[in-house]
């Protein structure tokens, strides 16, 4: 009998080391399997970003009004197209100024007048009637705003889209109630200047 349990025990612990041998091997096993996973990745490598561009363009690019001989009671009339041939949206302003003042004062009695397009007739600007006066009134001798704000930002100017383009039709006036005789033969010249600036974001 005592050799008969002896037999037994030995059997029992070399089942217990086998059943611990098998569960370290499994779990190392299962640790090794946990770290063999199919892995892959992808990448977005086409991201590019470029600047949009703000242009403004104006045709005619110098003379919009000329009157060689001007008389009190004169109307002159010109045209102008402001083009936007950039990518973005943007807003204009337009400011004046008469750069040779005379000390007779000519252009501070000449009327500017700044409209949209006729609402009818058979020109842009021939009759020019159109509906909304953008300006009227003299130019200053030191650079004013005539439409918009043109010191910081064009602000209450002409939004333009990209792409697109529209005429402002102008008209200098020299009144028939001016009588002073020292305007005779008066000269002055006037400057108007274009400021554009983006829409979006602002």
């Amino acid at each position: 009998m005592g050799g008969t349990q002896k037999t037994h025990r030995h059997r029992r612990r070399g089942l217990l080391a086998l059943l611990v041998a098998g569960t370290a091997l499994i779990s190392a096993s299962g640790a090794t399997m946990s770290l063999a996973l199919f892995t892959d990745s992808a990448s977005a490598n086409a991201n590019a970003f470029t600047t949009g561009t703000i242009h403004i363009g104006i045709v005619p690019a110098a003379t919009i009004l000329s009157a060689p001989a001007m008389m009190p009671g004169d109307t002159v009339n010109g045209s102008v197209v402001v083009s936007n041939t950039e990518t973005a949206q943007r807003r204009y302003a337009i400011s004046g100024a008469a750069t040779n003042t005379d000390a007779k004062g000519l252009a501070a009695q000449i009327t500017i007048t700044i409209k949209t397009v006729d609402s009818s007739g058979p020109g842009p600007c021939g009759l020019f009637n159109g509906t909304v006066t953008l300006f009227t009134g003299a130019v200053p001798y030191v650079e004013g705003n005539l439409f918009g704000t043109f010191a910081t930002h064009p602000n209450g100017g002409r939004a333009l889209l990209s792409g697109a383009n529209e005429t402002l039709c102008f008209r200098a006036t020299l009144p028939s109630t001016v009588v002073d005789p020292n305007l005779q033969g008066a000269t002055t010249t006037m400057t108007f200047k274009f400021y554009a600036e983006q829409t979006a974001n602002n």
